[in-house]
């Protein structure tokens, strides 16, 4: 089971808001927090077809072999809030035409004090936390 988190992502571009699961994938190694999301979800938060000023086309090593993306660098918010508890980091918004869902890189994960406590079970925490939380159910867009 992979662990996913409920977030909220704010487009700093367009203002605009979505509520979605995220999963946390320590293997999306990166320098700074990245947020990877599919074509679908980056039209909610109107950046996509028509990508803001500044956006770049990258490429990414995959499990599949190099694909191409659209890096915007610091322009998404990500709020990730579980009961009484929250974090939120600014984060550079990547868009991808075949990823389904939204994926969180290692330091989205440190910059939001997530830890992963068992990613069999499902389980994650804040890093200044003891009250484990359960993981969201998968979002596909």
């Amino acid at each position: 089971m992979g662990v996913r988190v409920r977030v909220k992502l704010r487009s700093l571009q367009t203002g605009r808001e979505v509520t979605t699961a995220a999963l946390l994938n320590a293997g999306y190694e990166t320098e700074k927090p990245e947020c990877i999301l599919p074509v679908r979800l980056a039209e909610e938060l109107e950046v996509w077809p028509k990508l803001p000023k500044g956006a770049r086309v990258k490429s990414y090593d995959t499990a599949g072999g190099p694909v191409k993306m659209y890096c915007i660098e610091d322009s998404v918010e990500i709020i990730v809030v579980a009961g009484d508890e929250s974090s939120k980091c600014t984060s550079n918004l990547v868009i991808s035409e075949i990823e389904r869902e939204v994926l969180l890189s290692d330091a989205a994960i440190e910059a939001l004090n997530i830890i992963i406590d068992s990613p069999l079970k499902g389980l994650w925490k804040f890093r200044d936390s003891s009250k484990l939380h359960g993981s969201e159910k998968p979002e596909y867009w």
